[in-house]
């Protein structure tokens, strides 16, 4: 009976401890409700007292477990592009992206270069079945002067980078094709961009070329232009990568 009976105990304990391990190990994972309470409580009077003009709301709390800090997801009901993050820990917001989210515009470009994306790849797809992807990036240190919750106009943004994504080949000759389809149908549709990029792969060979001003594809060199980069890993400012066989 009595070795039953530790049994039972030492059974108990062990159960015990396990979950009290997993609760640790949640707690270091994932935080714990009471903290993440507090933390959404500290946000709340934080943008009541500082942005008590934008109808702000709390969307998520989530844990950070690299340092042990709460991030605060925060938006506005009235604005599209009003969105940001504050961070919390040892009972203070101690960082707030407000002015870097929502002031510089930032919110506002990827609104717009995510439907210049949406609007363009469909676009591109329909007519050269070899692209996979599009991808729009605005161009570093660019003041696009976009206002707040502006509707989306695509002549706002042309001045980005296109990089095209496809398959079918890694040649100068067929990345110089795809280029040169892919600029006919922007002109057609009004879409212009600042610079152009490709990356193809095509079994185990991938091609990479970066910087293609619009007066290369336009040019009737385009080819010969691509094959210098590509044999060169440069050539007039463009840049290329390779590898595979």
């Amino acid at each position: 009976m009595k070795k039953k009976a530790l049994l039972k105990i030492s059974a108990g304990i062990a159960a015990f401890l396990l979950i009290l391990a997993i609760f640790f190990m949640a707690n270091s994972f994932l935080g714990n409700p009471v903290s993440a309470k507090t933390a959404k409580g500290k946000a709340l009077v934080y943008i009541n007292d500082k942005y008590s003009h934008l109808n702000l709301e709390i969307k998520k709390v989530t844990y950070n477990p690299k340092d042990g800090s709460y991030l605060i997801s925060v938006s506005s009901s009235t604005s599209m592009d009003t969105h940001f993050f504050l961070s919390y820990r040892d009972g203070e917001i101690f960082k707030d992206d407000y002015e870097v989210s929502v002031l510089s515009g930032m919110n506002t470009m990827e609104r717009f270069r995510d439907q210049y994306k949406k609007s363009l790849t469909p676009l591109v797809q329909a007519k050269i079945n070899d692209v996979t992807n599009i991808s729009v990036i605005p161009e570093k240190l660019t003041k696009y002067g976009i206002g707040l919750d502006s509707a989306f106009d695509k002549k706002l943004v042309e001045n980005v980078n296109i990089v095209i994504s496809c398959t079918g080949g890694t040649d100068a000759k067929h990345l110089s094709e795809i280029l040169k389809k892919t600029s006919g149908v922007m002109k057609e549709n009004g879409y212009a961009a600042a610079k152009f990029g490709i990356t193809s792969q095509h079994e185990t060979v991938l091609t990479e070329l970066r910087n293609i001003k619009p007066a290369h594809i336009e040019s009737e060199s385009l080819e010969e232009i691509l094959q210098q980069a590509i044999t060169n890993t440069e050539y007039d400012g463009i840049t290329a990568f390779s590898k595979g066989k």
